[in-house]
């Protein structure tokens, strides 16, 4: 599995929030931890866009474990549509931490 570079990434992000004014590295800094927030977007919301944007192995490749739990948290996932996605990341959830 190829890993994603930061430019990559940051490539990624900017696509998933093609319709908000935006700053990339921002979005990238919170993906890696290196701040809690975004100035304009909180982070549930960064959360459910990536979830509703990309699949399953673009995801695994762009949001790092350890936020991976935080993203796939129920808050989160209450906000996708259609109903079938909240499952599937419901289901992913599950297996990946028991």
């Amino acid at each position: 599995m190829k890993q994603l570079t930061p430019k990559d990434k940051k490539k990624l992000l900017s696509d998933a929030f093609w319709d908000k004014n935006v700053d990339a590295n921002q979005l990238y800094d919170f993906i890696i931890g290196k701040t809690e927030t975004s100035p304009f977007l909180d982070k549930k919301l960064i959360f459910c866009r990536l979830l509703s944007t990309y699949d399953w192995y673009t995801l695994n490749k762009l949001i790092p474990e350890k936020l991976l739990k935080e993203a796939l948290a129920d808050d989160v996932l209450d906000r996708l549509y259609p109903k079938e996605l909240k499952r599937k990341y419901k289901y992913a959830r599950g297996i990946l931490f028991k």
